[in-house]
């Protein structure tokens, strides 16, 4: 029997998607969580409370939700009003 993994307790430098795209650690803070960056300027940082990824365009506005294994959330997405503050 599979057991569910609780991604909320695990940090997020060792989500499968963390180690798949080569996140850089940035000097931003999102919600008491690092954000990390992409090779293609896209901004990532771990969601506590649910323990999946909120993704930012280069310029910090919201894209999507991804699980932690690096797909798009299946019942979630972009949220408008969402940014992140890169100031």
């Amino acid at each position: 029997m599979k057991k569910d993994i609780n991604w909320s307790e695990i940090p997020f430098t060792e989500y499968p998607l963390f180690t798949s795209l080569s996140l850089v650690r940035t000097n931003y803070i999102q919600n008491k969580e690092r954000v990390y960056r992409d090779a293609k300027g896209r901004y990532y940082h771990k969601d506590r409370l649910h323990g999946e990824v909120e993704v930012y365009d280069k310029k910090g506005k919201h894209l999507d939700v991804y699980t932690p294994e690096g797909k798009s959330h299946p019942k979630k997405g972009m949220v408008r009003g969402r940014d992140l503050k890169l100031s």
